[in-house]
């Protein structure tokens, strides 16, 4: 791995990264393209397929006899989620790959000021598939246990310490799986508030800058009163009725299929941004980790 060198700052650190993500923003969007929205799709086919099967049913039963039978239309429940499930799968794995292809990519961009060839970089993860997947569980453990609200300080507190895990994953394969962790708890100690203050930033900027700029363009172009269109045909076959019944007897506020839309809508725009920003995040986490192993390397 080349040798980086970056002032010891975490606004030199910050203003790097974001320097090289909108330097190479459209080649990082092109890579996340699928990973992010195939994950949209694959829902939206899960869906879709499934809501027009369950609507058409009626229907389809008085046309074809065999459709009178619980276990066949299962069956075909089933079949119609199998595309969707696919693209899912196939994005969603892709968008976890990108969390080490990523550091490689940076790392590509640092020493020779070129991206290409996004196969090489994906090959740091598939060459080394069941560590990786190692390395995912072990991540999907830990923050199990900090969803419950008992544990949402430490979790927090651990997941600032573990959060170069990726880049060491990257960069030190000899360190193994359980070591990506020992050594980023190593190299954020001493560093746990300038590194939080990176990831408050980072959230700040992803999370909620930009994806207030992406809603207030989507309702510019008219693109959120259609999505919120369709989304609340949608939510009009859900069972709100029910629903409402029930939170009506617990005095709580009840639920439009316009509140379903808006709030579908909100959270798709969020996820895309999210998604399509990861390149900006992963880029200064890398160059956090250059900075850091750098100065411990110093001073053994």
């Amino acid at each position: 791995m080349a040798k980086f060198k970056i002032k010891d700052s975490i606004w030199n650190v910050l203003g790097e990264g974001l320097k090289i993500y909108f330097t190479n923003f459209l080649k990082f969007t092109q890579y996340m393209l699928f990973p992010v929205f195939g994950q949209i799709i694959g829902i939206a086919l899960i869906f879709g397929l499934t809501g027009w099967f369950i609507q058409s049913l009626p229907n389809l039963t008085m046309e074809h006899e065999f459709l009178n039978n619980f276990t066949t239309v299962t069956f075909c429940l089933v079949l119609l989620t199998l595309p969707g499930f696919a693209v899912f799968l196939k994005a969603f794995w892709d968008f976890l790959v990108a969390y080490v292809a990523l550091n490689s990519m940076t790392d590509a961009v640092i020493t020779t000021g070129k991206l290409y060839d996004f196969k090489a970089h994906n090959q740091v993860v598939t060459t080394r598939t069941g560590s990786f997947i190692i390395l995912l569980l072990i991540i999907s453990i830990l923050s199990l246990i900090a969803i419950n609200p008992l544990f949402w300080v430490l979790g927090l507190i651990f997941f600032i310490y573990f959060i170069l895990v990726f880049q060491i994953f990257t960069f030190e394969p000899e360190a193994g799986v359980t070591g990506c962790f020992k050594r980023s708890f190593n190299l954020i100690k001493g560093n746990f508030a300038r590194t939080f203050l990176i990831m408050t930033i980072l959230t700040l900027i992803s999370h909620y800058l930009i994806n207030w700029g992406a809603a207030a363009l989507a309702d510019i172009v008219k693109l959120g009163d259609f999505l919120r269109g369709i989304f609340e045909n949608w939510a009009s076959t859900l069972p709100l009725n029910e629903i409402n019944n029930t939170l009506e007897y617990f005095r709580m506020q009840t639920i439009t299929p316009l509140t379903v839309a808006k709030e579908i809508l909100a959270s798709s725009i969020l996820f895309t941004v999210a998604g399509l920003t990861l390149p900006m995040r992963s880029i200064c986490w890398t160059l956090w980790y250059k900075n850091l192993s750098g100065k411990k390397s110093e001073k053994k």
